[in-house]
């Protein structure tokens, strides 16, 4: 969050900061899918086909069903049901007790579990039509996990209505897939979700999603996991008016790719690790969000003052993958620090400040991978002093048109790397481990060519235009000479002193 910007967003602090990621006492590191349990010939079994990385529990890696489980065959004013722990009950399908459940056909109800709060439910969608005109067409209250597998070759559709009815005192489900424990989706099908009322897909403690096609639209959020969300193997479209994939703590994605071609905010988490996949953003806001929480009976003078604070335990990283934002708030913000390691980010900024393509309250650094990132010069940040792969910032006196390529070509004219922003600019940061220190590169953007000779660590094209933010955002040009090759110094920490920030209400 930019600094002295009051734009943060304010959330709870009753989760504990030590959350689960991922798997359980029975975790084991997961090379392999789940393997296959023994069937009748006439069962069938989807079984994950790509590999995860990390570690699952059994249980979340199992997409196996067999004729021995009870199969609900859905029709638009009834359920055939053969087998045990499921009823059909005033238009609605229950679930009484632990077991794997085969669902197919089209129905107008809804799907409730009234588990014991340690059972699992293994829900199989095998080609299901699920409307709900007046609620969630899951609502998952009870038992103490819900695995989804979505078998492969099946389109499943699942769309409620935009009011619910809620008993006196109520305000759950709020959310199409509603889940008030963890949630497991796995399998190769499709899923898709639309949501009239509010989020589509909601686990109120930790949401794990290892396969299958999601495709979202929503008024509301796409996907939200209290505790933590992780995503591996996935294929994931959003198209949403509020946020596309939240959490109140960890936020993982490994593997897979993710479209969200509509949001508000992109990724928010108070950690996002990024180890790989591909991840497009297109965001009205911020493109991707690490923020902290504070509890909400805070006054707002404590409020600001955390908003603007270093928040050591959050952060942005990325290692791997390939992410490409274009936001209309900032591209990157974080609370706390920002880690580009690997991988590849290119990030087109907001066109005006005083939204940037980079913002941080701690530190950004970078020590691998690809990143270019353009914006506007007002609170323009860069990477600080601790970074240890090169990189450039580049300053235009005129904005640079959206659509034009940044590119960079060494002395033979091989590109080294190159991005084109859909927004308008007037400042660029590139790095790249192909910038070597001590050679001679060319920055082109449109019309605009400049020669660059590669020192250790930070460099500056051009001048930062007065008044349009210096030293990370936080204080007022310094006195002396100007950066190496002409420009202004610009890397966090390079510049005066940051203002002083708000006190609270006892003057901490």
């Amino acid at each position: 969050m930019k600094k002295n910007k009051n734009k943060m967003s304010i959330w709870l602090m009753a989760m504990a900061m030590s959350m689960a990621i991922v798997g359980c006492s029975n975790a084991k590191t997961a090379t392999t899918a789940a393997a296959t349990t023994t069937q009748s010939t006439e069962a069938v079994a989807t079984n994950t086909s790509a590999k995860t990385t990390a570690s699952y529990s059994e249980e979340d890696l199992n997409t196996s069903y067999s004729d021995s489980d009870t199969k609900i065959e859905l029709s638009s004013g009834n359920a055939k049901i053969t087998g045990e722990g499921a009823s059909y009950t005033d238009g609605n399908i229950v679930i009484t007790k632990a077991g794997t459940y085969v669902f197919s056909g089209e129905f107008n109800g809804q799907i409730i579990t009234e588990v014991g709060d340690e059972d699992l439910v293994h829900i199989v969608f095998n080609g299901v039509n699920i409307t709900n005109t007046t609620s969630s067409v899951i609502n998952a209250a009870t038992g103490r996990k819900i695995v989804l597998t979505l078998v492969d070759g099946t389109t499943n559709t699942i769309t409620d209505g935009t009011t619910y009815n809620y008993a006196e005192g109520e305000d759950e489900p709020d959310a199409t897939l509603f889940v008030k424990q963890d949630l497991t989706i796995n399998g190769n099908g499709t899923l898709n979700i639309s949501s009239n009322y509010a989020t589509a897909l909601k686990a109120k403690d930790n949401l794990i999603i290892l396969g299958g096609k999601l495709n979202i639209e929503s008024v509301g959020k796409a996907i939200k996991g209290t505790d933590s969300v992780t995503i591996e193997n996935a294929d994931i479209t959003i198209n949403v008016e509020d946020d596309g994939i939240t959490t109140d703590g960890a936020l993982v994605i490994n593997s897979g790719t993710i479209k969200m071609e509509k949001v508000g905010e992109g990724l928010e988490a108070v950690t996002i690790d990024i180890n790989g996949g591909t991840i497009d953003i297109v965001a009205s806001d911020d493109g991707i969000n690490a923020r902290g929480l504070i509890d909400d009976s805070a006054t707002d003078e404590e409020k600001e003052a955390y908003g603007e604070e270093n928040q050591a335990d959050t952060y942005f990283r990325i290692t791997g993958g390939t992410v490409n934002v274009t936001a209309g708030g900032d591209g990157i913000d974080s609370n706390g620090q920002v880690y580009i390691e690997g991988g590849t980010l290119n990030v087109s900024g907001p066109a005006s400040g005083p939204d940037v393509a980079l913002d941080y309250n701690g530190k950004a650094t970078i020590t691998g991978g690809t990143f270019v990132s353009t914006g506007v010069q007002e609170m323009f940040e860069s990477f600080d002093s601790s970074s240890t792969q090169n990189f450039i910032n580049v300053f235009y006196s005129t904005a640079v048109s959206g659509g034009t390529e940044v590119k960079v070509t060494d002395k033979s004219g091989n590109v080294v790397l190159s991005y084109t922003p859909t927004n308008d600019f007037t400042a660029v940061i590139l790095s790249s481990d192909k910038l070597v220190t001590g050679e001679t590169y060319t920055v082109s953007a449109g019309s605009n060519s400049e020669e660059i000779t590669i020192s250790a660590g930070e460099n500056t094209i051009g001048e930062q235009s007065s008044g349009m933010g210096f030293g990370g955002g936080n204080g007022t040009p310094p006195s002396g000479a100007p950066g190496e090759n002409g420009g202004t110094p610009s890397g966090n920490g390079s510049m005066g002193q940051p203002p002083e920030k708000p006190t609270d209400a006892n003057g901490n």
